[in-house]
């Protein structure tokens, strides 16, 4: 009885402690919020210099408690300030007469190729106003690198170094561990390179997926080697050499290449080039801003009671509803609640997803087509609209991705696993029974499926990708065998796409929601931005749900890069595969660096 006190005690003082932890966390939350809500706008000063800060994951959309209050960031609640804002901001600074230049410093952020190459371009035209634009970094990923060689001057720490060496991808096969564990990954498919199953199948590569990637790879890196040589004044075939030789990754070889102007550490950066290009002497300090704060002082100014709705679809598509990250039905009902305002006379639906639930594509895929009945709908591609992120799209007037964007995969597979092996393996066995013959169809995990089972998973497969096919051709206005011919599967670069018909033009969000606008005989109008923030209680409901799954990611990310970010995603997918499931879904995750 007293150890039974004893250990009651113990357990009943745990939960008081938790309880208190929690109970400061959101105290601290709220009095955050409360600060962030009474701080006042900065005010930006004349001769100011633009700091862009690149040191946290940016999504397509900012994600913050009340856009109304700015683009203030709660610890661990508000997310880092998105693409949409970081470029509108930077195409306003390129015509504030108070904005003298940029200072752009990589301090480990990550972006997607796509994302990389809408902020370039909004730089560039910065660059064009005749204002300098200073890139600083301690090493330059590649993808960071990218983005910076835009820059009028380009500084590495005098140890670091500059990733330059073209693009590969590295790609995760299971076959071998699923087959010592016993596990079977039974996968019914159509697509001659629909090879998301491949690692649950294969060793390596097959052909048809290796040849998808030369060709893909190829297009992405003739495009960006040519925009970086064309910004540190040198041909294709010298940075070709760079990459080959890896002359960036020793700091003295980055400077000798041309890849980089200097080898210097942060503070002369920030403290003397800076002032000296600002003409000032070295005991004034430079006017600084950073570009969450001065996007918080900009004002949307329109007379015009006329809207065009971007609705913003970013992550993998799941059943149901969506969370943080993930794409659900709710989507649907964003477009809905878009076309339901009288105001709105134009939707951009800006799609940044490898795919996923058929299901949940589809309902939509018909929320789209519903919009396009009744006013101009064109589809913006991020870093991915691929499988069934391409085909929630198709049915827009107008699509437009960038060169970088990765597309198309019009296929379709399902998998169902079968850990019989595994339960031998173990001492698990599995007996059923039922009323009918095939009353435990597609769903026993403990047995393989049966001939009959596999011909109906294959018979809803084939229907699945016939549809996908037909709204395809009929979206983009193309024959059922034109669309199958450059479908089973396959993904595209968003250069390939426009060659071949899965994309109207190459640009970003802003040249969508220009084009929507034209559409809808708009010269003036507010942007208006679904989903809709969250309230505080349901984000710190979230903040708490999924901090497991983010604490484990965020500490292999930063100890093993983003290989190890991939990877852990990749097991993750595999881990949730415990029912019957029809994707269409690109393949899996992959390093492109």
């Amino acid at each position: 009885m007293k150890s039974f006190l004893k250990y009651l005690l113990a357990t009943v003082v745990g939960m008081l402690i938790v309880g208190f932890i929690m109970l400061f966390v959101f105290l601290g939350s709220v009095g955050a919020l409360l600060s962030a809500g009474s701080k006042p706008v900065v005010q930006v000063k004349d001769d100011t210099v633009l700091e862009i800060c690149l040191d946290k994951p940016v999504s397509d959309k900012s994600h913050g408690l009340d856009r109304s209050m700015g683009f203030f960031s709660v610890p661990g609640l508000s997310k880092t300030m998105g693409l949409n804002d970081m470029v509108r901001a930077v195409r306003h600074a390129k015509d504030d007469a108070k904005i003298k230049g940029i200072y752009l410093k990589y301090d480990g952020g990550t972006m997607g190729w796509a994302a990389n190459t809408e902020l370039r371009q909004a730089l560039a035209e910065f660059k064009e106003s005749g204002k300098f634009i200073y890139a600083y970094a301690d090493s330059y990923p590649q993808g960071a690198y990218y983005l910076a060689s835009v820059a009028d001057s380009v500084f590495l720490q005098p140890q670091g170094s500059v990733g330059v060496k073209g693009l590969g991808v590295q790609l995760m096969f299971f076959a071998g561990l699923l087959n010592k564990t016993g596990v079977e990954m039974q996968v019914v498919r159509h697509g001659q390179f629909k090879s998301a199953v491949e690692p649950y199948l294969r060793r390596d590569m097959s052909a048809a997926n290796r040849l998808q990637y030369e060709v893909m790879l190829g297009s992405i890196w003739g495009r960006m080697r040519s925009e970086m040589a064309a910004s540190r004044h040198m041909t294709a075939a010298r940075m070709d050499e760079i990459a080959d030789k890896l002359s960036g990754f020793i700091a003295k070889g980055a400077a000798a290449s041309g890849l980089v102007d200097a080898l210097v550490p942060c503070s002369l950066v920030e403290e003397n080039m800076l002032s000296l290009r600002m003409g000032l002497p070295d005991s004034v300090r430079v006017n600084k801003v950073s570009l969450r704060d001065y996007a918080g002082t900009l004002k949307e100014e329109s007379k015009s009671t006329g809207k065009v709705a971007v609705v913003y679809a970013e992550g993998e598509i799941i059943t149901g509803k969506g969370d943080a990250g993930k794409i659900g039905t709710d989507i649907a009902a964003d477009i809905e609640k878009a076309v339901k305002d009288k105001n709105v006379k134009a939707l951009v639906l800006r799609v940044n997803s490898p795919g996923g639930s058929v299901l949940t594509s589809d309902i939509i895929y018909q929320a789209v087509l519903k919009a396009k009945a009744k006013m101009p709908v064109v589809a913006s591609f991020g870093n991915y609209a691929a499988s069934g992120g391409y085909y929630i799209s198709c049915p827009a007037h107008k699509i437009y991705s960038q060169p970088t964007t990765l597309t198309g995969s019009i296929g379709v597979f399902g998998i169902i696993p079968n850990f019989k092996g595994l339960g031998r393996k173990i001492g698990v066995h599995m007996d059923e029974v039922g009323t009918n013959e095939n009353a435990t169809a597609l769903q026993g995990v403990f047995r393989p499926m049966t001939a009959y089972e596999e011909s109906v998973m294959q018979q809803s497969i084939e229907e699945v990708y016939a549809g996908f096919v037909d709204k395809v051709s009929k979206g983009r206005g193309m024959t059922f065998a034109q669309v199958d011919s450059i479908g089973q599967g396959r993904v595209w670069s968003g250069v390939n796409a426009l060659e071949i018909g899965l994309v109207d033009e190459l640009g970003g969000l802003r040249d969508a929601i220009a084009e929507a606008a034209r559409m809808a005989g708009m010269d003036d109008y507010v942007l208006v931005e679904y989903p809709k923030e969250k309230s505080f209680s349901e984000q710190v409901l979230e903040l708490f749900g999924d901090m497991e799954a983010r604490s484990a990611k965020s500490y292999i990310g930063k100890h093993f890069g983003s290989t190890g970010t991939a990877v852990y995603e990749q097991v993750s997918d595999m881990m949730r595969i415990n029912e019957p499931q029809v994707l269409a879904r690109m393949p899996e995750v992959f390093v492109m660096e």
